[in-house]
C-alpha cells in the first residue's frame, strides 16, 4: 500500500511536559520509522491541547485529517488519565466525518503488562462509538523503568519493545492490525521481576526520606 498522502497522529496521553515521559518515547520511535516509510505526521500533546479553545480545535482538525491515529499513554490504577478521557469525550461530541484507523500504546508501573487489559478495553470501545477503525494496541509493563531518553539509547533491555514496534509498523503501514507476535513481545518483562520491585522499592525510600515521610511509609490512618 502506498504512503503517499497517508498522515498519523500520534497523541500523547502522558501528563507529563514534552521529552520526560515513556509514553512519549515508545511514541515517537514509531512515528520515525513511519516518517522513513514516507509518512507525513504530527505529534499532540494531550493534556497542552487541552488548555484552551485553539488547542482542543487544532486537536479535533489533526483527528479530522488523520489516516491512522496512534494513542500512547500511562495507566492510571485501571484506566487512562483524566485528561485522555477528556479528549476521548470531546472527539465523540465533535463527530469525525471520516474515521480514521485507530491504535494505541498503553504502559504501566506494575511488572505485568496485563493490568492495562480494561484500559485497553475502554480504547477499543471508544473507538467503535466514534466511528474509528480498532487497529489494535500494544500493553508494555515496567513502564517505570524507561526514562525520558530516546527509546534506543536503553540498550539491550528494550530489544523487545524496539521488535515489538517495527512488527507495528509494518503491519500498521499495510492497513493491518497489530500482530499477536508484537502484542507478545511487548508484554515480555524488561527486566527481571524481582529487580524491578526492588528497584521501585528503593526509590519509594528515597523519595520518603526526601520529604520527611519515611517513619510513616507504612501507616494506615484509616485502619480502625
Amino acid at each position: 500500500m502506498s504512503s503517499e498522502g497517508k498522515r498519523v497522529l500520534l497523541l500523547v496521553g502522558s501528563p507529563k511536559a514534552a521529552g520526560k515521559s515513556a509514553s512519549e518515547a515508545v511514541g515517537a520511535y514509531v512515528i520515525e520509522k513511519m516518517d522513513q516509510r514516507g509518512w507525513n505526521s504530527e505529534t499532540i500533546f494531550i493534556r497542552t491541547s487541552l488548555q484552551s479553545d485553539k488547542g482542543r480545535a487544532m486537536l479535533l482538525e489533526a483527528v479530522e485529517n488523520a489516516y491512522l491515529i496512534i494513542l500512547s499513554f500511562p495507566l492510571y490504577v485501571d484506566s487512562l488519565p483524566a485528561p485522555v478521557i477528556e479528549a476521548m469525550e470531546l472527539i465523540f461530541m465533535h463527530g469525525l466525518e471520516k474515521g480514521a484507523r485507530f491504535a494505541v500504546i498503553a504502559n504501566c508501573g506494575f511488572p505485568e503488562a496485563q493490568h492495562n487489559k480494561v484500559a485497553m478495553s475502554i480504547c477499543q470501545r471508544f473507538a467503535h462509538a466514534s466511528g474509528l477503525e480498532w487497529a489494535g494496541g500494544l500493553a508494555l509493563g515496567m513502564g517505570g523503568v524507561l526514562s525520558r531518553q530516546r527509546l534506543e539509547e536503553h540498550g539491550g533491555m528494550v530489544r523487545n519493545i524496539i521488535k515489538s514496534l517495527d512488527l507495528a509498523v509494518d503491519a500498521l503501514v499495510n492497513g493491518e492490525p497489530v500482530p499477536n507476535e508484537a502484542i507478545r513481545l511487548m508484554a515480555k518483562p524488561l527486566i527481571p521481576k524481582w529487580m524491578y520491585t526492588t528497584i521501585g522499592n528503593l526509590g519509594w525510600r528515597q523519595q520518603a526520606k526526601r520529604y520527611g515521610v519515611r517513619k510513616h511509609l507504612r501507616d494506615r490512618p484509616y485502619q480502625r
